[in-house]
């Protein structure tokens, strides 16, 4: 099965220049804990990612004022993503090796065109359940403790 059957079609977008306050809002809108980052309004072409955690990480915990932070002071640059065209294990194997329970799905222009998640996995792929667990318990593993130190340092600064 390829991840276009089962993605998640034009998902809201922001760029780096967005407010996190509005990054906030456009998931509150559409109901979501990720939301692509794209160059521009003109150029859908995929740059980072920005999420709750982040938002509440960098912005919330460090006390910056939301309507005055830009996205792209607290979004993860180069984000892992997969492709329209890929298949479906491919992309749940990516979700393990990189821990993340989501992808921007990208076209061969790298274009954000959707974003599968790992929910989208288990409910239209009929993947085997233990091949779903696994893959669950891999990307719930702690990060090691000096990534979670790096965080530390980072949300403080």
């Amino acid at each position: 099965m390829k991840v276009n059957e089962i993605m998640t079609k034009n998902p809201v977008c922001c760029w780096p220049s967005s407010s996190t306050l509005s990054a906030a809002l456009l998931m509150q809108e559409a109901d979501t804990g990720i939301v692509p980052v794209i160059q521009d309004p003109f150029t859908p072409r995929l740059v980072g990612v920005v999420t709750d955690r982040d938002l509440c990480l960098y912005v919330v915990a460090a006390g910056r004022d939301a309507s005055s932070s830009w996205v792209d002071g607290c979004m993860r640059q180069d984000p892992v993503c997969c492709t329209e065209q890929d298949n479906v294990s491919l992309a749940l194997d990516l979700m393990k090796t990189h821990q993340v329970r989501r992808l921007p799905v990208v076209n061969e222009k790298h274009e954000v065109v959707g974003m599968l998640s790992l929910g989208d996995v288990v409910r239209k792929a009929g993947i085997e359940a233990g091949v779903v667990a696994s893959a669950l318990q891999r990307i719930c593993e702690p990060a090691p403790a000096a990534e979670r130190r790096i965080e530390r340092i980072i949300a403080a600064a």
